[in-house]
């Protein structure tokens, strides 16, 4: 299945992104939000493990990826992409929301703003804040090596397991944003003083929280409070860090069709 490239006018700039066509008209798409930092395409593998029924959407936020770096960077600067996003391409009808770290804050976000467009929730490598981090240390780093070099330093020793194969780390840093250095740190350091927990007491939407039990960035503890705050289970995953959609595309695929397909048996 090809993934096509679509490009739409957002709320501050252009926002670019992906859209994969489904084989069956009738089968629930997914959008899947990005982890700050990377870009839609981080997806891909993940989509090719889940099979060819369903549509798929997968934006790059503001300053990710192609689109525009230009506006303010926050939750909500976010979820208006989003929401530009999903009115100009889609979905066009109630979706299951996969998204990987932040991209699982903002789903919730999504889910608070416009219920009736979210199905289902699966946060990957998520929380609903970054709580205990240490946001200048993170941005000296940015300031001493650049931004490739950053990705180069803390992906093999802070963001991915410590049995993954140095081609997916490989992968992970041609994924990274290629925005300059301080359009990133900007991004981290809007990423890391979020916090969604107030707009995830106000949703009901069936949830599943996955972590990987080597994540340095969203914890298993913040998994464990983002799976509570939800009203649902955290699942840990053996071996895996902060990136488990390209650790472990086959291994995350089976947990999230278990995840829509249960959803979608279950009553509302």
């Amino acid at each position: 299945m090809s993934f096509d490239p679509v490009r739409i006018q957002g709320p501050a700039g252009a926002l670019a992104g992906w859209v994969r066509p489904g084989t069956d008209d009738a089968a629930i798409p997914i959008l899947f939000l990005h982890p700050i930092n990377m870009q839609g395409r981080i997806w891909f593998d993940l989509a090719n493990e889940l099979g060819p029924e369903r549509t798929l959407f997968m934006p790059d936020l503001r300053a990710h990826g192609d689109s525009d770096p230009d506006g303010d960077f926050g939750l909500d600067e976010w979820l208006s992409d989003i929401e530009a996003f999903i009115d100009q391409v889609g979905p066009a009808v109630p979706a299951h929301v996969v998204g990987g770290s932040l991209g699982g804050s903002l789903a919730v976000c999504l889910a608070g703003s416009r219920p009736e467009a979210v199905l289902s929730i699966t946060a990957i490598g998520s929380s609903l804040n970054f709580e205990g981090a240490d946001a200048q240390a993170v941005l000296d780093v940015f300031d001493e090596y650049g931004v490739p070099g950053t990705f180069e330093k803390v992906f093999p020793e802070i963001t991915f397991g410590p049995y993954v194969d140095r081609g997916i780390i490989d992968l992970g840093i041609r994924l990274s944003n290629p925005n300059p250095v301080e359009i990133v740190k900007r991004v981290w350091e809007a990423t890391v003083y979020s916090d969604s927990t107030d707009r995830a007491a106000r949703i009901d939407v069936p949830t599943l929280v996955l972590t990987g039990q080597f994540d340095g960035t969203c914890t298993p503890e913040l998994g464990m409070q983002m799976a509570r705050a939800l009203r649902t289970e955290l699942v840990l995953m053996p071996d895996i860090g902060h990136m488990p959609m390209l650790e472990a595309p086959a291994r995350v695929a089976h947990l999230v069709s278990a995840h829509l397909d249960h959803t979608e048996r279950t009553p509302s």
